[in-house]
C-alpha cells in the first residue's frame, strides 16, 4: 500500500478547507462587528457631545459673547455671565474637561473667548489638532453643529463636538466646544478586540475538530473504496471491506463488492483449470494443493503479510507451469536425462513466467514460478541469485518443494522418511536453503508435517543420505 503524502490525503485537505473556510468567516465577521462596535462608539460619543453643544449653544448669548471678545478682559461682569452659564453646562452634563468658546480661526490656529473654569485669558492663541480644523471651520461659516472623529493632541485621545454661537442676528460669532476624553473607551473598544481574537481562536479550534471529524466521515468509505480498489488492482479479491454508507459512495462500494467477487470466482475457476493441465501432464491428483497448503504451514511461522501469502499460495500452484512448453517425453523420462534435456527443463521457470505475465491476474506468482529454483548460496538457476535478492516467497517454497520431493517417491528413487527429509534441510540451510526458512520448518512438529505432506514419521535405518532434489 503506497500511503499518500498528508497535503495530498483528501480528509486532511477537506478539513484544511474547512478550518480555513471557517476561520476566515470568524475573522471577518469578527471585523465586521468590531467595526461596528467602533463605529457605534464614535456616533454615540459623537451625537452625545453634538447635543450637550447644541443645547448649550442656545444657552450662551451671542451679542454678550461679542461685547467680551471686543473687551479681551476676563474680570468683566459679561465674562463671568457667560462663564457661569459654561459652568452649568459642564456640571450638569458631568463632563471632566472645561467647556470654551473658539473664534478667529485662521488656518492651524483658533483663539480662545471664554472658558468654564477661567484659567485661559481671553484671546489667547490656540493650535488646533489637524482633524478639528476642517469640522470647526465649517461650523464658523456654515453655522451647523459637527463633531469630529477619535483623533490624538499633545493633551490625550479625544472627540469634540462644537455647535454655533449666534448673536441677536442670527450670525455665528463663536463656537462652542465640548471635549471629552476616550481613552476609557478605547479600552472597551480594546477589550472587544481581544475578546474578537479569543473568539476567533476559539472558533478556528472548534473548526479544526469539526473539519477533521467530518472530513474522515466523508471521506471514510472513499478510503475504503481505495483499499478494495488497491485489493482488486493486485489480486486480492477476497478483501473484506464493508462501505456502511448509505449513499452513492455506498452504491459504488458494493458494485465493487459485486465485481470482486465475479473476479475471484474467476481467478480460482482459471486457477483450478490451469492447476487440472499441470496434473494431467504428470503431476499426481492433488499434489499441488498439497504443495500450496504446506507453505502455508511454513509461512505461519514467519512474518508475512496477507498479499505475500496469497502470492506463495498462487505461486505454490502455478510453480511448474512453464513445463507446458517441455516435451513429454522428456518431463515423463524414468532415467537420467541427457546434457541437453536437463538444459530443457531448466528453462521452464522463465517459460512459466513468460507464459504468467500476460495474465494481470496471475503475476502474484510469478516470483515462486521465476525463482523457486534459486540457491541461498548463488549456485541455482535460472539467474543464480543469493540470499535476500532471492524473493522470500521463493525461498520458503523452495523448502516446501525440496521436503515434498523426498518425501514422495519419484521415477528416479523412492520417497525418504520424513524425519530423514528433515535432516537434510538442516544440513543443507545456509548453502541450498534459507536459514530462517529451514527454522521455521523445523518449528512443525513432524505429526503436522505427516498430515500435510501425507507421508511416514519414522526415520529408516537403511535410507542413504543423499542432496534432496526439487519437484
Amino acid at each position: 500500500m503506497t500511503n499518500l503524502p498528508i497535503w495530498r490525503r483528501l480528509a486532511w485537505r477537506l478539513g484544511a478547507s474547512f478550518l480555513l473556510l471557517t476561520a476566515i468567516a470568524v475573522l471577518l465577521s469578527g471585523s465586521l462587528q468590531y467595526r461596528a462596535q467602533e463605529q457605534w462608539l464614535r456616533q454615540s460619543l459623537g451625537s452625545l457631545l453634538l447635543n450637550i453643544a447644541r443645547t448649550g449653544a442656545l444657552l450662551v448669548d451671542g451679542d454678550l459673547h461679542q461685547t467680551v471678545v471686543a473687551a479681551a478682559r476676563s474680570d468683566t461682569p459679561e465674562y463671568a455671565k457667560l462663564r457661569r452659564e459654561l459652568v452649568r453646562i459642564q456640571e450638569t452634563n458631568q463632563l471632566g474637561d472645561a467647556v470654551y468658546t473658539l473664534t478667529d480661526v485662521h488656518g492651524a490656529t483658533a483663539r480662545f473667548a471664554v472658558v468654564s473654569n477661567g484659567l485661559v485669558p481671553v484671546g489667547l492663541e490656540y493650535r488646533l489638532a489637524p482633524e478639528i480644523q476642517p469640522i470647526l471651520r465649517r461650523v464658523l461659516t456654515e453655522g451647523v453643529p459637527a463633531y469630529t472623529g477619535i483623533y490624538v493632541s499633545s493633551s490625550g485621545t479625544w472627540i469634540t463636538a462644537f455647535a454655533p454661537v449666534k448673536n441677536s442676528a442670527g450670525q455665528t460669532v463663536a463656537a462652542l466646544d465640548v471635549d471629552f476624553r476616550v481613552d476609557v473607551y478605547l479600552g472597551e473598544l480594546a477589550a472587544v478586540r481581544r475578546r474578537f481574537y479569543l473568539h476567533s481562536l476559539a472558533g478556528a479550534i472548534l473548526a479544526l475538530i469539526a473539519g477533521v471529524l467530518l472530513a474522515r466521515q466523508i471521506t471514510r468509505p472513499v478510503v475504503q473504496l481505495s483499499a478494495l480498489a488497491r485489493g482488486i488492482v493486485e489480486g486480492h479479491f477476497a478483501t473484506n471491506v464493508r462501505v456502511a454508507a448509505r449513499d452513492e459512495i455506498g452504491m459504488l462500494g458494493n458494485v465493487l463488492h459485486l465485481m470482486a467477487e465475479r473476479l475471484n470466482v474467476s481467478h480460482r475457476s482459471m486457477t483450478e483449470v490451469l492447476v487440472r493441465a499441470l496434473e494431467a501432464r504428470g503431476e499426481a491428483a492433488g499434489s499441488l494443493q498439497r504443495l500450496a497448503d504446506a507453505s502455508a504451514a511454513v509461512s505461519e511461522h514467519l512474518e508475512l503479510s496477507p498479499t505475500q501469502r496469497e502470492a506463495l499460495e498462487l505461486g505454490a500452484l502455478l510453480h511448474d507451469i512453464g513445463e507446458i512448453r517441455v516435451p513429454e517425453a522428456v518431463l515423463q523420462k524414468p532415467g537420467l536425462l541427457a546434457p541437453h534435456e536437463r538444459e530443457i527443463v531448466r528453462r521452464h521457470p522463465e517459460w512459466g513466467v513468460e507464459l504468467l505475465e500476460t495474465v494481470p491476474l496471475l503475476t502474484p506468482a510469478l516470483d515462486v514460478v521465476g525463482s523457486h529454483h534459486e540457491r541461498y548460496d548463488g549456485s541455482g538457476y535460472p539467474h543464480g541469485l543469493t540470499g535476500e535478492t532471492i524473493p522470500l516467497t521463493a525461498r520458503i517454497f523452495a523448502v516446501v518443494d525440496a521436503l515434498d520431493a523426498m518425501t514422495h517417491d519419484r521415477p528416479y528413487r523412492r520417497a525418504r522418511p520424513l524425519a530423514e527429509a528433515l535432516g537434510i534441510l538442516r544440513e543443507n540451510a545456509g548453502t541450498q536453503f534459507d536459514p530462517r526458512v529451514v527454522d521455521a520448518a523445523l518449528k512443525i512438529p513432524p505429526a503436522r508435517w505427516a498430515e500435510v505432506l501425507g507421508c511416514q514419521v519414522s526415520l529408516a535405518e537403511d535410507a542413504p543420505r543423499a542432496n534432496p532434489a526439487g519437484g
